[in-house]
């Protein structure tokens, strides 16, 4: 083993882990309570699939490209100035998307946490989340590292204890197998779900562009969170069924104890802060190192900006999840295929695949995420 574990393996595998596990997942049992177990199975290993193949090629794209970038910044260096560009709308839409999601979630559960001994509101506790969250950012990578290795522990220990506890309240008859006219629904929560693009340099990093150790950590980080979240969902939804609510957890108050539901209120606390923390540290860095943003102007635009959409009251989660996610992330996948496909015509450029994928296969998947854009458009527009 030689010290495959040790600090730094640890920090990024709790990086990626942290980024993964937040907001989309929360919004998964809603969408699956809808569309049916079918589609969600389907949706997570095919999803599951192609995030740990995109996942593998920002990484390996960190390790080639001399300077650190954001991915915006890797698109002006393989795609130019136009996929930069394209790039940047989509990750700023997709992460201040996020973002937003986060805040609003977040007040959610802590108000359910606090209130009843402290008082406030659910803006109360959004605020104040927010406000740390934001501290945490300005003071760089090592912090968040050190404050993810930790929380990323503690979440997984009380999903654990969720899905213990939660299965003998789960009832069978609440799983159904598919309905046609709500089975896509899943789509864009899924995507966002498993998404962990943003925490890649962060890996990289704090992995000194080791190729193999970064290699190890990106295929823990995906998969773990990948079985989590199947976990989760399953479970929700059997507690749950019908009467799941956007949040995942909320809805499940009635039915478990008083002791479970801390701990559930507890962990979407935990997720959600590792989350937060990341997603602003991608949007930070994306305006620093890409556009070449003053540093601190950088974090001002990256924390302030969702929660003015929050304030201007922008606050459906469930559409926000799905078109960032659907949109957004599939914009972003689209051109990572794209750079994948002009990096891998020199093979030196492939630092950590063994195998050459033909581009029929590229362009197959651009297919079908060109497909779930329009679709999750459709739905934002109809609703």
């Amino acid at each position: 083993m030689n010290n495959v574990f040790n600090r730094d393996m640890l920090r990024a595998i709790s990086v990626m882990i942290g980024y993964i596990i937040g907001v989309g997942m929360f919004g998964l049992p809603f969408v699956v309570a809808q569309g049916g177990i079918v589609p969600f199975l389907v949706f997570i290993i095919f999803f599951g699939g192609v995030q740990y193949f995109q996942h593998m090629i920002y990484a390996n794209m960190v390790l080639v490209t001399s300077a650190y970038h954001r991915l915006p910044g890797y698109a002006g260096v393989y795609l130019g100035t136009t996929g930069k560009n394209i790039v940047f709308a989509a990750k700023m839409v997709g992460n201040c998307g996020a973002l937003l999601a986060y805040i609003i979630i977040i007040g959610i559960f802590l108000n359910q946490l606090l209130s009843p001994v402290f008082g406030g509101s659910e803006f109360l506790y959004s605020t104040i989340v927010f406000l740390f969250a934001a501290g945490v950012v300005y003071f760089g990578i090592n912090t968040i590292a050190r404050v993810e290795t930790i929380m990323s522990g503690l979440l997984i220990l009380v999903v654990l204890f969720i899905i213990i506890k939660g299965r003998v309240a789960i009832d069978i008859s609440n799983y159904h197998i598919l309905d046609w006219k709500y089975m896509l629904i899943p789509y864009g929560a899924t995507l966002m779900a498993l998404d962990g693009n943003g925490s890649i340099p962060i890996v990289v990093k704090l992995l000194k562009k080791n190729p193999s150790r970064v290699k190890q950590a990106v295929r823990i980080g995906t998969l773990l969170p990948i079985i989590i979240t199947v976990f989760f969902t399953l479970t929700i939804v059997g507690i749950s069924g019908a009467t799941t609510t956007p949040d995942a957890l909320v809805g499940i108050k009635q039915i478990l104890n008083n002791g479970v539901i801390l701990f559930s209120l507890i962990f979407g606390v935990l997720s959600m802060t590792t989350s937060i923390l990341l997603v602003t540290e991608a949007v930070r860095e994306t305006l620093w190192w890409d556009y070449k943003v003053n540093k601190n102007l950088a974090w001002a635009l990256a924390v302030f900006t969702p929660y003015s959409l929050f304030l201007f009251g922008i606050r459906n989660l469930t559409e926000v999840i799905s078109f960032a996610g659907g949109v957004a992330g599939g914009l972003s996948a689209i051109m990572l295929l794209l750079i994948f496909r002009n990096m891998k015509a020199k093979k030196h450029n492939l630092r950590i695949f063994k195998w050459q994928t033909p581009n029929y296969i590229i362009y197959f998947f651009i297919f079908l995420f060109v497909l779930g854009m329009c679709y999750e458009i459709y739905y934002f527009l109809i609703n």
